[in-house]
C-alpha cells in the first residue's frame, strides 16, 4: 500500500489487485494514472468514486501494443495504422468505435474508446503483467491538477492505495487525442504537436469544446488549483503589486508578490513542470495566483490549453 517501487513483485501484486477488481496508481510518461481492468464495471465504478470523475467522461484504456486494439475497437484503418507506427509507444490516445464487448462505462457511456500505447516502463510493465488493457484517467480528484509524481498522487488520495513510483513525469501534461471515427479530430490538444500529426496523415481537424465530449479534459474548468487562479499577458505582470500572491513568469517581472516561480520559455520544458508548480504555488497559502500568457506560437498551444482551463471560472 503506499507508494512502491518498481519491480517484479510490485508488478505482479498490482496484477493480481487489477484481476481482483481493484485500483492501482502508475506512472506514465504523461501524468500518473489511477487504472483498473477495462473490463470490469465493478473496478471502473470504483476508479470514478475515488476520483469523484463525472460518469460521461471517457477513460483512457491503455495497451501493451497495437494488436491489443482488436480487442477494444473497430474502424482501425491505414491512417490509424500511421499514426501508431510513428507515434506509439507514445503519447497520443486514438479514439474509434467500441467493440459491443467493451463497457459503455469505460466510455463514459459513448459508443466509442479512447486507446493509448504507453512508453514508461512502469506502465509497460504493468500491463505486460497484467495482459489486458487498463483504463487509467489522471490520479487526481477531478478538475483538479493533475499529477506527475508519485507523492502528488499520495498527496490526492492518502497511502491506502498502491502508487508505483516512476519518478516525474517526462512530458508532464497528457496525451493529444484524435478521434478517427470519421474525419481525422484533434479533441484535446496535448504532448504531440497538431504539425506532426499532419505531417503523419494529412489534413486534421482541431474541436476546441467546453463541454463534454468523447474525450477526456474537454471540460472548461479542468487541471485546476483550489486557489484562484487568473492568466495575465506580460504587461499585466509587470504591473502586479499584491503580497498576497505568488506569480508564475516566464518574462513579467512583477512589482510584489509572495513568491515568483521562474518558468523556462522552451514549451516542452514549461510543460514539463507546470503541474508541479502549480501544486506547489496552489500549497503557499495565498488567495490568488497569477500566470503569465505565453506566446500564442504553435508550439505553446497545448499548454496555453492547459492554462486557460485551469483559470476558467
Amino acid at each position: 500500500m503506499g507508494i512502491v517501487s518498481p519491480s517484479q513483485e510490485s508488478y505482479a501484486l498490482a496484477a493480481k489487485k487489477l484481476r481482483d477488481g481493484g485500483i492501482v496508481c502508475f506512472s506514465t510518461e504523461t501524468v500518473y494514472g489511477v487504472g483498473c481492468d477495462t473490463f470490469s464495471e465493478l473496478a471502473i465504478a470504483k476508479v470514478y468514486k475515488l476520483k469523484n470523475r463525472p460518469t460521461n467522461n471517457p477513460m483512457i484504456a491503455h495497451i501493451l501494443d497495437v494488436s491489443w486494439t482488436n480487442l477494444l475497437c473497430s474502424g482501425w484503418s491505414n491512417k490509424c495504422s500511421l499514426l501508431a507506427t510513428r507515434f506509439w509507444p507514445g503519447p497520443l490516445t486514438i479514439v474509434l468505435p467500441k467493440k459491443e464487448s467493451v463497457p459503455e462505462s469505460a466510455c463514459g457511456g459513448f459508443d466509442t474508446i479512447a486507446m493509448r500505447c504507453p512508453s514508461h516502463p512502469v506502465a509497460r510493465a504493468l500491463l505486460a503483467e497484467f495482459d489486458n488493457p487498463i483504463s487509467a484517467p489522471s490520479a487526481n480528484k477531478s478538475g483538479h491538477i493533475s499529477p506527475t509524481t508519485a507523492r502528488h498522487v499520495e498527496d490526492e488520495f492518502g497511502d491506502a492505495i498502491t502508487i508505483i513510483d516512476g519518478g516525474p513525469c517526462e512530458k508532464g501534461i497528457e496525451s493529444t487525442v484524435i478521434s478517427m471515427v470519421n474525419q481525422p479530430t484533434i479533441m484535446r490538444l496535448g504532448s504531440v504537436s497538431v504539425e506532426k500529426i499532419r505531417n503523419t496523415i494529412g489534413a486534421v481537424e482541431i474541436k476546441s469544446s467546453v463541454t463534454q465530449q468523447n474525450s477526456p479534459g474537454t471540460l472548461m474548468r479542468h487541471y485546476a488549483p483550489n486557489t484562484k487562479t487568473n492568466l495575465l499577458n506580460k504587461e499585466e505582470m509587470d504591473k502586479t503589486s499584491d503580497p498576497d500572491c505568488v506569480a508564475i513568469a516566464i518574462q513579467g517581472n512583477p512589482v510584489l508578490t509572495k513568491r515568483v516561480f521562474q518558468m523556462p520559455s522552451n514549451a516542452q520544458e514549461y510543460a514539463k513542470v507546470l503541474y508541479s508548480t502549480l501544486r506547489e504555488a496552489d500549497n503557499a497559502g495565498v488567495s490568488r495566483i497569477v500566470i503569465e500568457r505565453p506566446c500564442t506560437a504553435p508550439v505553446w498551444l497545448a499548454v496555453i490549453d492547459r492554462l486557460e482551463r485551469c483559470c476558467s471560472d
